[in-house]
């Protein structure tokens, strides 16, 4: 490795990733072409990888013969879309919520993405692009001391009941419930039900509360608007079972020995 490689590597090693921008200021180049290719040497001499176009990490002598960059996945997922949280499966088994570990990093943003990465460093990822109105429920977290943005443990539930094929189905989103309710804020919980913009969550949310015997679902009844019809229960699931009126759902999930809570009550 030269001297000019050597210095730039000390002064960018610092950061989780760089850009090109932020590699000419380290190396003074007033010209983008020139950082390129500086790049692309220490590319082929195996010191730095692209983790999405324009942007690299370094990878430390202390990665060994797979010559890669040591950082969380997480911590790269920030570095494919802005804004970008942690959401759906990944911040379900984040935040202890499931023991399930999903086979793809799961993030949120705001926005479409023309082309959303699908690997990258060898990691799966799964972006999710949503209306900027169900953007929400993100808090700041951190791992390795590097931060990163997360949807928080009620808006996770919402979002796993918004879109059930994000989590693993409903059933996961009852075991959550059922296994961590004093952590949850329910007060949270019927504030997001609502304001998540689709009436199957507060259906969906309500029916497992009374079925679960959680929390007060009337009080849920009173704060969220029931839209009419049937919403099924788990729309990954075929639409067959039971119409629970009272919520306004197709229960179409099987009994489940694992769960005290089928089969549901209530339906007609």
């Amino acid at each position: 490795m030269g001297k000019a490689e050597t210095r730039f590597l000390a002064k960018i090693a610092g950061r989780a990733t760089f850009t090109i921008e932020a590699a000419r200021d380290a190396l003074a180049y007033a010209r983008a072409g020139s950082a390129q290719k500086f790049l692309e040497r220490l590319q082929e001499k195996g010191w730095i990888k692209r983790v999405r176009r324009g942007r690299f990490a370094v990878i430390p002598l202390s990665s060994g013969e797979g010559r890669t960059p040591q950082l969380h996945e997480f911590i790269v997922a920030m570095e494919l879309v802005t804004p970008a949280a942690i959401a759906y499966w990944s911040a379900l088994n984040h935040h202890g919520l499931t023991e399930q570990l999903p086979r793809a990093v799961f993030i949120a943003t705001d926005h479409p993405v023309r082309r959303p990465p699908k690997q990258v460093l060898g990691v799966n990822y799964k972006l999710i692009s949503l209306k900027p109105a169900k953007f929400f429920g993100v808090v700041k977290d951190w791992i390795d001391e590097q931060p990163f943005q997360v949807t928080d443990k009620e808006k996770t539930i919402v979002d796993g009941l918004d879109l059930p094929q994000y989590v693993g189905g409903v059933d996961e989103i009852a075991k959550a419930l059922a296994g961590n309710w004093s952590e949850l804020d329910e007060t949270k919980l019927r504030h997001y039900a609502g304001k998540i913009g689709n009436s199957a969550v507060a259906k969906r949310l309500g029916f497992l509360l009374e079925t679960l015997k959680l929390g007060d679902p009337e009080a849920l009844r009173k704060a969220v608007s029931i839209a009419p019809g049937f919403s099924p229960l788990d729309p990954t699931l075929p639409k067959r079972g039971k119409y629970n009126r009272r919520w306004g759902l197709l229960v179409n999930i099987e009994t489940r020995a694992a769960f005290s809570i089928w089969p549901p009550y209530g339906c007609v």
